[in-house]
Parts: structure tokens; C-alpha cells; sequence
């Protein structure tokens, strides 16, 4: 029988492929300069901070890191490939000429995503089978702002489905979750409502990871989220309006866009693999909904006075 081959990589999945030479790369290259790679990280939180915590001051009503995960983590990937290593010295030289020798040699490093420990949405990076989370302050302000742990260790875990990244969301964000049965087309992609409190309402889960994941399995988990009884009557009237000048197909009430939700997941499992166009397409989509509604849910509360979004 031929071999089984290791199915590719979902858009920052926290998965390490062929382990034994990734181990021992990193065994190699990287455990002996943990030191020296986390002076490294430091080294570059240090002068990325003062510039990101200007631009954003705050997320999500949270000040500086808290919730910027993605942007310390997209920040730290962009400076790192810019990165003059003539302007480092001392441990963190080190580090880097360590992390460059172990990629040199064929070690993998890409960004990730996941579930940490049950409780959290992380983005870190994944070298051979070495977790680096240069956002480790984003979630608890007074921890040190990078961790390094074998992945085995730091248990940051791929999310499995829209149920698993329901779970997560609501107890990290205390998000209020609603099946997506305003945008039928959308919601086998993209099957929640999300009211996320400092946030507003959004549609989620906004993620390449979730999106591919959603048709590698054939959109089952989707249709387990919009298999639930239909979308609150009163929060699908008030946002279909905000949506009612874009290209996007709107159902004409919450039943109805039950029905056209599930039909959608049937035939879009018999589809062909995303093409390119597609997924740029749906990330369009997705941020054009959440801007509408980002506007809708600030005019409401300059109107109302509130500061909080309410489902």
C-alpha cells in the first residue's frame, strides 16, 4: 500500500510537518540559543512598541497590547525580514545568526494561530517544533511580552471546528454568538453573528484558516451552527438595513434565511477547492459587512450615548 502523505497546511495552522527533521533542527539550531532567540524577540518588541501602541492605542476598549496578538505578531514577521542583522549585538546577534543557520539548514518558521490552553485566540510563530509567542503580553499585560516553549509544552492547539471556535470566543471575547441567517451566500464560510463587547457586532469567524477549514469539511460544522432556531427577528431587522446599498445577497427574513443558509452548505460541499479569487472575494465580503455594521453600532451609540455594542 502506498504511504499516507501528511494533508497540507491550513493558512496558519499551529501543525509541524515531518517532525523527526524539524526536531532535530531544532534540537540542533534553536534549543541551544532559547536565551539568545528571546533577547532576539525582545530586541525587536522593544523598537516595534513605541510606533504600534501610538497607531493603536487601543482594541477593542483595551489599552496597548492587550488583544493586538495579530498586529505585534505581524509586526515582529515584517521586521524580522527587514531585519539588518549589523544592527544587533551581544545575546541577541546571537540569536538571530541561530535562527538564520536553522532556517539555512531547512528548518520551517511560519506564523500560526489557534486555541492556547483552552482559554484564548493566539497568534505566535512556529520554528521547527519551537513555539514563539512575541504577543505574550497581549492577554495579560503584566506577563514578560515572549515566551518560548516547545510546541509540545505551550499547548496551542488547531481549532477543530466552528463549535471549537465558538467555545473560545465566547469565553475570551464573552462574545454573544447568533447563527448567519442574513447572508445565506455568506454563511457556510462565515456562520456567526458575533456581539463582541468593545467591539460591536460582527460576522465571523473572520479567518483563513476557518474559511478552508469549513470546506475541507465540507461545510458540516457550518451547518451544525445554522441548523440552530432562526436568527433573533429584531437583531436581523435592525442590521439587514446597514447592508441594503451593497452587491450582497440578503434574505428576505430569519427563516428564510435558515433555509437558504443550509442549502448553501449542501451545495457548496459539492464544490471544487476555493480558487484564489474566491477567498479574496469572501475576505472582501467579510470586512465590507463588518464596516457597515461598524458604522451602524458607532452611530447608534453617538445616538444613545452608550459605549457598549448590544445584541
Amino acid at each position: 500500500m502506498p504511504a499516507e502523505t501528511e494533508p497540507s497546511l491550513l493558512p496558519n495552522e499551529p501543525r509541524v510537518l515531518d517532525v523527526p527533521r524539524q526536531q532535530a533542527l531544532t534540537e540542533r539550531y534553536l534549543l541551544p540559543a532559547r536565551n539568545q532567540l528571546d533577547a532576539l524577540f525582545r530586541d525587536l518588541r522593544a523598537r516595534l512598541d513605541p510606533r504600534l501602541s501610538q497607531a493603536q492605542p487601543s482594541k477593542w476598549g483595551k489599552p496597548y497590547p492587550l488583544g493586538q496578538c495579530l498586529e505585534l505578531s505581524l509586526a515582529v514577521k515584517r521586521a524580522l525580514r527587514q531585519l539588518d542583522p549589523r544592527h544587533l549585538s551581544g545575546a541577541a546577534a546571537q540569536g538571530h545568526a541561530a535562527l538564520a543557520s536553522f532556517l539555512q539548514q531547512g528548518g520551517q518558521m511560519h506564523q500560526v494561530w489557534g486555541d492556547l490552553r483552552g482559554n484564548y485566540f493566539q497568534n505566535a510563530f512556529l520554528a521547527g517544533t519551537l513555539y514563539i509567542d512575541v504577543a505574550n503580553d497581549s492577554v495579560d499585560a503584566s506577563k514578560p511580552p515572549v515566551e518560548i516553549l516547545p510546541l509540545s509544552e505551550a499547548r496551542l492547539m488547531p481549532l477543530q471546528d466552528f463549535q471549537h471556535f465558538a467555545r473560545i470566543a465566547s469565553r475570551y471575547w464573552q462574545a454573544e454568538l447568533h447563527p448567519n441567517h442574513l447572508l445565506p451566500a455568506l454563511a457556510p464560510y462565515y456562520p456567526f453573528v458575533a456581539c463582541i463587547p468593545g467591539c460591536g457586532i460582527r460576522l465571523e469567524a473572520d479567518s483563513g484558516y476557518m474559511v478552508l477549514l469549513a470546506q475541507r469539511q465540507c461545510f458540516r460544522s457550518s451547518q451544525r451552527i445554522l441548523e440552530a432556531v432562526p436568527l433573533d427577528a429584531g437583531l436581523f431587522h435592525r442590521l439587514k438595513p446597514a447592508l441594503a446599498h451593497t452587491p450582497l445577497e440578503l434574505a428576505g427574513d430569519p427563516i428564510a434565511g435558515r433555509t437558504a443558509a443550509l442549502t448553501a452548505c449542501r451545495n457548496f460541499a459539492k464544490a471544487d477547492v476555493l480558487s484564489d479569487a474566491r477567498r479574496a472575494a469572501l475576505g472582501a465580503a467579510i470586512a465590507e459587512v463588518n464596516r457597515c455594521w461598524a458604522r451602524l453600532e458607532a452611530a447608534r451609540a453617538a445616538r444613545e450615548g452608550a459605549n457598549e455594542p448590544r445584541c
